[in-house]
């Protein structure tokens, strides 16, 4: 059976005390579906983020269907979420949670890259306001917890997961590093050579192995609700409260033979991605500075990269690949052999792919696919142009 989720119900603070997530909010009776920030009047409501309210802890359900993807609008209600609940004495505690079968898919990627619009809520910003949040928040995880899932799930206080938790920082795939912090608290959770192998390899971490690791903190049948006991025992000093951000990096640090050992592997896994030896020293960085040094540096170096020529190349066939599945006018199996026989012909895909670029533009004025993205596709996946090139009609931009 689904559970039923509430959209517009009563934002609830105390008397004395207006809600910080919406100027007019008064003390008034909650219901069994309470969803802070939202008033009675209606005149601030959230589609991205539900809530209940069990035992005095209130759960903030990430409701962004179909993988629960934490883009603009997600980061700013549950900004707006925390708030209410802070300036709320009943509750004691949050747990953050995703509806249907994961945590979160990760980030929206449409936002990489490109500027903020003013009064954007960055996922570095919500981290933090997570870490520093004066009641304790605890992530419940079931399912895939990918990219900015786990950056947020790193910057709670604890983090509880079903059987079939998958925790993930793939940014390498994308010509990126992880960002809002992740290069800095993950090592400190876990320790170097953890931290390293997740994002060397790109490689998701499951249940079992976290916990051993430290990444959770406990594996549940039921995560929500073994979330909402350690928020209490949290609150109530039963168990203790830990910001990850204050936290030393567990172990020895030989980062030489540690930066080497994992050169070596990001050059296997990701050859020729500028990406892999940047998140290396990130992480490697979080034994030797304060957090907001290593903060900084993480933030210069995903912005360096987000804006450079291989995190767009990747990004493009990144889309381009997902567009082409869904298209009701992709080419079919025998067009799609004959621009792959079209560009094979014009050579060894070698800079600056001038033959390539040619033999794709004839492809498209023949109407053998109906968008150049998709020529860019089957280059790289059928004919092996190289991907940090992003294909071949990429790579020579527009005419």
């Amino acid at each position: 059976m689904s559970r039923k989720r509430a959209r517009r119900v009563v934002c609830v603070a105390p008397p004395a005390t207006q809600c910080s997530a919406s100027g007019d909010c008064p003390l008034r009776e909650r219901p069994r579906e309470w969803a802070p920030g939202i008033s009675p009047g209606g005149s601030v409501s959230s589609s991205f983020v539900s809530s209940t309210l069990r035992d005095g802890i209130a759960i903030l359900w990430i409701d962004h269907p179909p993988v629960n993807a934490i883009g603009s609008e997600v980061r700013a209600a549950l900004g707006q979420a925390l708030g209410c609940i802070e300036h709320d004495a009943s509750v004691r505690g949050v747990v953050v949670a995703g509806t249907g079968r994961m945590f979160s898919g990760g980030g929206d990627l449409r936002e990489v890259g490109r500027p903020d619009a003013p009064g954007t809520v960055r996922m570095a910003d919500l981290a933090r306001r997570i870490e520093t949040f004066p009641k304790p928040v605890v992530a419940a995880v079931r399912g895939k917890c990918i990219g900015g899932g786990t950056l947020l799930s790193l910057a709670c206080h604890a983090r509880v997961g079903a059987d079939d938790a998958l925790l993930m920082l793939p940014e390498l795939n994308l010509g990126l590093v992880p960002g809002a912090g992740g290069t800095q608290r993950l090592p400190r959770l876990v320790g170097l050579e953890a931290a390293l192998d997740m994002v060397a390899r790109a490689r998701g971490v499951d249940a079992a192995t976290a916990l051993a690791q430290g990444l959770l903190d406990e594996v549940a049948d039921d995560p929500v609700a073994a979330a909402v006991r350690r928020a209490n025992d949290i609150a109530s000093g039963r168990l203790p409260w830990r910001r990850t951000a204050e936290l030393s990096v567990p172990g020895g640090v030989d980062a030489g033979a540690q930066r080497a050992r994992y050169l070596d592997v990001a050059a296997q896994v990701f050859p020729g991605r500028d990406a892999g030896p940047r998140a290396i020293d990130l992480i490697l960085a979080a034994a030797v500075l304060p957090f907001e040094q290593g903060c900084e540096a993480e933030r210069e170096c995903f912005a360096q990269l987000a804006t450079g020529p291989q995190a767009r190349a990747l990004l493009h066939l990144f889309f381009a690949e997902r567009a082409l599945a869904k298209a009701a006018d992709a080419p079919d199996a025998a067009a799609r052999t004959r621009i792959a026989r079209r560009l094979r012909a014009a050579g060894e895909p070698v800079p600056p792919y001038a033959a390539w670029a040619e033999a794709a533009r004839a492809c498209l004025a023949e109407g053998l696919a109906p968008r150049a993205e998709f020529i860019d596709v089957i280059a790289v996946k059928d004919c092996g142009f190289p991907a940090l090139s992003g294909g071949p009609l990429h790579h020579a931009g527009p005419n």
